[in-house]
């Protein structure tokens, strides 16, 4: 994910301001493009097309959630802000938020230490808390750490789950959503992307067929995202990526029933929510 955003730095207009990606990504930048280059050749398209390709849905979603983000925190007297499965997300150092703004990173030791050093020689631009823990395992610690570290149940959250619920068996995921909604009072923010059962479906050809390097551990889907989130008491505004107003030209209109990763029909494609917390 650090390379694709790093790659997307590349094109003649990105849709976000990523300057630390390619530190994070390292030799994993000029490994994707040495394998694009191959695609463009093969396919008689240039490299430019196929890195569009390529990475439009992460550019995407990185967008929308910085936009969330950005448009959500003046709206807070004292914003703080819970990004969940961060990974190699560069937003404490990259955006601008307001000086009083607490974030939170909540992730595996090792991805964190990863990052930490590799970033070493940069100063967040916010009050900045790495959390420790394994979003699969609600025993793991993190939720008595984070609280610990200092959120405030009584005020507002932003929550940021990116790339995170899909990779999670769905009895983990569920929990997972229980424990946001348990953390969270009356006008907190969750931002949060889902893909569809037939992703989810396609995931399993590829990983069968020893294909779909990252899709291949997709194991939840959900084709009613406002109804889930509905649920858990959060009322969601739900787009799909090629209906976000800076995905124009980017993304097509429909995936095709014969996935590139698997061949399994169904219904494909991805959720991107924002969603405010009512009750």
């Amino acid at each position: 994910m650090a390379a694709k955003r790093a790659i997307e730095q590349s094109l003649p207009v990105p849709l976000f301001n990523d300057p630390y990606a390619a530190t994070l990504a390292g030799d994993e930048v000029e490994n994707l493009l040495t394998k694009w280059r191959k695609v463009a050749e093969r396919q008689g398209r240039s490299l430019e097309d196929v890195i569009i390709k390529r990475t439009r849905y992460i550019a995407i979603r990185t967008r929308f959630f910085d936009d969330l983000l950005l448009a959500t925190l003046p709206q807070l007297s004292a914003p703080q802000v819970v990004i969940l499965g961060s990974g190699l997300d560069t937003r404490a150092y990259r955006l601008s938020w307001p000086p009083v703004t607490n974030l939170y990173e909540v992730d595996m030791p090792g991805v964190l230490a990863y990052k930490s050093h590799a970033l070493r020689n940069l100063k967040p631009n916010c009050r900045h808390t790495m959390i420790a823990g394994d979003l699969e395992n609600l025993q793991s610690g993190w939720i008595a750490r984070l609280l610990e570290a200092g959120l405030r149940q009584e005020s507002p959250t932003i929550w940021i789950l990116e790339g995170v619920v899909m990779y999670l068996p769905e009895p983990s995921a569920h929990s997972l959503l229980r424990t946001v909604t348990a953390l969270s009072c009356p006008g907190s923010v969750l931002g949060i992307d889902v893909v569809k059962s037939g992703s989810i479906l396609a995931a399993q050809s590829a990983k069968n067929a020893d294909r779909g390097r990252v899709v291949r551990h997709w194991q939840f889907g959900c084709d009613e995202p406002q109804q889930l989130l509905r649920g858990y008491g959060w009322n969601a505004e739900v787009s799909q990526p090629q209906d976000v107003g800076i995905a124009h030209g980017r993304y097509p209109q429909s995936m095709p029933i014969h996935a590139e990763v698997g061949g399994q029909q169904g219904n494909r494609g991805i959720w991107l929510a924002k969603a405010r917390k009512d009750r």
